[in-house]
């Protein structure tokens, strides 16, 4: 941006932060707060152009100056091989965010993305963080009316955050310099010898000095919570991290919640979906360096990571989030909850009291997933209302529950997307799977406005307004801020579908079974219809082969001959093939004489052993001969 519209933007600026002075007051301060904005949007400006590329010494120089010649990175030519028995480096994570799924239109962020490992999307929140600090203003009104503001009436008391106006969502996180700041800023104009006819002012500046000092002792303690997640979670702290602790907090909190809810699946997941997936975690580039057995141990075993979770410390970071961050913040809290109950026989700790305090919204998405669970297992009612009569064997339990068509209609979609859990699972990623959620989410979304009744619970998803650097508001451009496609999965196709740190796939699938497109699905196909059609080309091709070769059979058979009936200049005939059949066929023919059905049967049976014992002790005999003796025999069994 050139220098003409940094100076425009920051008269404007200017003069909408004097807008409540007099007159004079204004035009004797404008010109010094306009050069104070000008100085930020300039830093702000260079902040956001990309330096440019640095190049690389030769080797050769290195080498002449008597330094060490630098090693090589990881996976370059040159670097010498890891030592036997070491296991491959985890891949490096993407520099560019092309880790993260395509942006679907009118969604910010569906499902659980992995922006807490994705290192150009948690620089861009720091660089807003600076951006939105440098363009800050703080508006002082009349001395009146900043104390009856700071010290609101008796029972009432103002939080730091809002007595020095630090927090929240549109600046993002604060350090010491900027509560300095603040403090200097609003103690100029609430010093009690500045205002001797407000009674209050004494107070209020009271306040205003214990606020600065509690949000101080407040970052130390942030500071402490993110080294101990980060200590768990093997992640290394850096000095830009501790600056203003709130984004780097909130994104190892977030963090730890998906590995937990990673190693420990959900829904129906197989034992060697299970071995899958402690192997697709230990390779993964978004848990490096975390131990999967320590983490378990610390997360469920002990309280101290669950205290982190419920202090002030991690609600003051979330509140600082990106609203898109928050909503899938709160569902991976409410799903690491239902893990615990899972591992525990349906029981949970008492720690979790006070996590759910710090993050009452979680109550409202209960509220709006029991719904959605009672219309899935709540059955249509039949047409004829008259009930049927039972029988005493009936389950009563609930153990064989049925489904609403509705429900039933979005299961096997489901089901047709996702690739057979016990063979492979699918990224969250997946084009398909993101496009089905974004579907499920729609018509929810829909029955929640009308009849659901449950519009209130939608409000934690919908896109949030953002401001604009002169402190307008500008609409969203997109409905939903986040999608929580885990969560939708597990309630609409529970028993169906499996999560874990490779991805998701479908337990009850039939060996054999193959995924469908999102647009098959939806228009209701099978993957057996699309099976059938195979067949039914192969079974088409089979058949014109098969009437190609009686063509052939059919012309050889027509082919001319000779007065004893055999073929005739028949090149494909196998005199060889035809010969040693009449001769296996003349070995295998009966050698009994003709008698009559239950006439002379045992006798010729015995004649016949005797027969074949006297040839082999006797030397052959002639046709002749044997023929003699045999009418000789019949003439006289006849007499």
């Amino acid at each position: 941006m050139d220098d003409p519209e940094l100076e425009i933007q920051a008269q404007a600026m200017a003069e909408k932060a004097l807008a409540a002075l007099p007159e004079g007051a204004r035009a004797a301060k404008i010109a010094k707060v306009k050069e104070g904005i000008l100085k930020r949007l300039i830093a702000q400006a260079a902040l956001a152009t990309p330096p440019a590329p640095a190049t690389a010494a030769p080797a050769e120089a290195v080498s002449s100056q008597g330094g060490a010649t630098p090693a090589p990175p990881p996976g370059q030519p040159g670097q010498p091989p890891p030592p036997a028995g070491t296991p491959p480096p985890p891949p490096a994570p993407p520099e560019d965010g092309s880790g993260l799924p395509e942006k679907l239109p009118g969604i910010e962020v569906l499902g659980d993305e992995a922006w807490y490992a994705d290192p150009t999307t948690r620089r861009s929140m720091r660089e807003k963080v600076i951006a939105a600090h440098a363009a800050q203003k703080i508006l002082v009104a009349a001395p009146a009316t900043e104390i009856r503001r700071i010290c609101p009436g008796p029972g009432r008391v103002l939080a730091a955050g809002g007595v020095l106006r630090l927090g929240g969502s549109t600046l993002g996180g604060f350090g010491e310099a900027d509560i300095n700041y603040a403090y200097r800023q609003l103690s100029r104009a609430l010093h009690p010898d500045k205002n001797p006819d407000v009674p209050e002012a004494h107070d209020a500046f009271k306040r205003l000095a214990e606020a600065s000092q509690e949000l101080k002792e407040g970052l130390e303690q942030s500071r402490n919570v993110l080294k101990a997640l980060c200590t768990t979670m093997g992640t290394a702290v850096t000095p830009e991290m501790l600056e203003r602790p709130q984004e780097a907090l909130f994104a190892e909190a977030t963090r730890m919640l998906h590995a937990i809810l990673a190693l420990t699946s959900e829904g129906e997941v197989s034992g060697p979906a299970m071995s899958r997936s402690l192997a697709a975690f230990t390779i993964s580039h978004t848990w490096v360096n975390c131990r999967p057995q320590l983490l378990l141990s610390e997360w469920f075993d002990q309280n101290r990571l669950l205290d982190h979770f419920g202090g002030p410390h991690l609600r003051t970071a979330y509140d600082c989030a990106p609203k898109r961050y928050r909503a899938q913040f709160l569902c991976a809290l409410n799903r690491a909850t239902l893990a615990e109950a899972k591992r525990n026989n349906d029981c949970i700790r008492g720690n979790w009291q006070s996590v759910m305090m710090q993050f009452p919204e979680m109550s409202l998405w209960r509220d709006l997933l029991e719904k959605v669970k009672v219309r899935v297992w709540t059955p249509d009612a039949p047409a004829d209302a008259a009930p049927k009569k039972r029988s005493m064997w009936d389950d009563e339990d609930g153990s064989s529950r049925k489904n609403s068509s509705w429900a039933e209609i979005w299961r096997n979609r489901i089901r047709n997307v996702l690739p057979r859990g016990i063979d492979s699972f699918v990224s969250s990623s997946d084009k398909e799977v993101r496009l089905l959620c974004a579907a499920i989410w729609s018509d929810i979304a829909e029955w929640a406005r009308g009849e659901g009744d449950a519009a209130r619970p939608l409000s934690l998803f919908t896109a949030e307004a953002t401001t604009s650097p002169e402190g307008a508001e500008v609409p969203p451009t997109d409905e939903w801020a986040f999608v929580p496609a885990s969560d939708l999965l597990l309630v609409l196709a529970e028993g169906i579908v499996g999560i874990t740190a490779e991805g998701l796939g479908a337990a009850d699938a039939k060996p054999g079974h193959e995924r469908i497109t999102f647009a098959e699905a939806m228009e209701d196909k099978k993957p057996e219809e699309k099976k059938e059609k195979d067949d039914e080309k192969k079974s088409r091709r089979d058949e014109e082969e098969r009437s190609r070769t009686r063509d052939r059979s059919r012309d050889r058979r027509r082919v001319q001959k000779d007065k004893d009936g055999k073929p005739m200049n028949d090149p494909d005939f196998n005199w060889e093939e035809v010969w040693r059949n009449r001769v296996s066929a003349g070995k295998h023919r009966s050698r009994r004489s003709p008698t009559p059905r239950g006439r002379g049967r045992r006798n010729s049976r015995s004649r016949e052993r005797r027969r074949s014992r006297s040839r082999q002790r006797r030397p052959r005999v002639s046709r002749e001969r044997q023929s003699a003796r045999r009418n000789d025999s019949r003439s006289r069994s006849r007499g």
